[in-house]
């Protein structure tokens, strides 16, 4: 397994956003959200969001949704996984001792990011040293301590397939409040989105002109 390429603080700014694009395969981990949104944007990446909140109350072997184009599944190691509130918002945790809590997507994405955290057998949070894993290895460990603290990974190879999210903290279930799904458009799709806009632009200039 190799160890995370680079990590990239709350505290960095634009300019070294812009830097941090390594070599071509280097994976990005960033533990700000307002961070990873600015570095998916120099990326060119659209962003979708899952919240789980139409997933009801309640504990489950695994769960599949959908958000923007991509179509996650979720199940754990250990036991089940289960829905419940915490602060007005709906998470997804592990429960009955599980402690790593598994991810795919279909069709893999650019990037990937959530608030990422443990809570304990009353879905409190709990301070939990939290480490998330690639597919390809890549991982990052942090003692997490609140329910907003985030996690986000931008590939700048092969797309990201899966992520397990996992605790070595006794007594303590790893929980996600967000997923942020990542994507960039195929080279085909973007040659058509400009094509629309070239075909808009000459259609509009044409109307005007006949109006005068």
């Amino acid at each position: 397994m190799k160890n995370t390429t680079l990590v990239v603080s709350t505290l960095v700014g634009f300019a070294t956003l812009g830097m941090a694009s390594v070599a071509s395969g280097a994976v990005v981990v960033l533990n700000s959200q307002f961070a990873w949104n600015a570095y998916t944007a120099i990326q060119g990446a659209t962003v979708a969001t899952e919240t789980f909140e139409s997933f009801a109350v309640g504990y489950r072997s695994s769960a599949t949704g959908t958000a923007g184009g991509t179509t996650w599944t979720a199940n754990a190691s250990i036991g089940e996984i289960t829905f419940q509130e915490l602060g007005g918002h709906r998470i997804i945790s592990t429960a009955l001792g599980g402690r790593t809590l598994n991810f795919t997507f279909a069709p893999g994405v650019q990037g990937i990011g959530g608030e990422m955290f443990g809570t304990n057998a009353a879905f409190a949070v709990v301070p939990a040293e939290i480490t998330v894993t690639l597919a390809d290895g890549t991982s990052y460990v942090n003692n997490q301590t609140s329910a907003s603290d985030f996690v986000g990974f931008y590939s700048n190879g092969a797309a990201i397939a899966s992520i397990s999210v996992s605790t070595s903290t006794q007594a303590t279930y790893v929980t996600v409040d967000n997923l942020y799904f990542a994507t960039v458009p195929a080279p085909g799709a973007l040659a058509l989105l400009s094509l629309a806009g070239v075909v808009g632009g000459r259609s509009r200039r044409r109307a005007t002109s006949a109006a005068v």
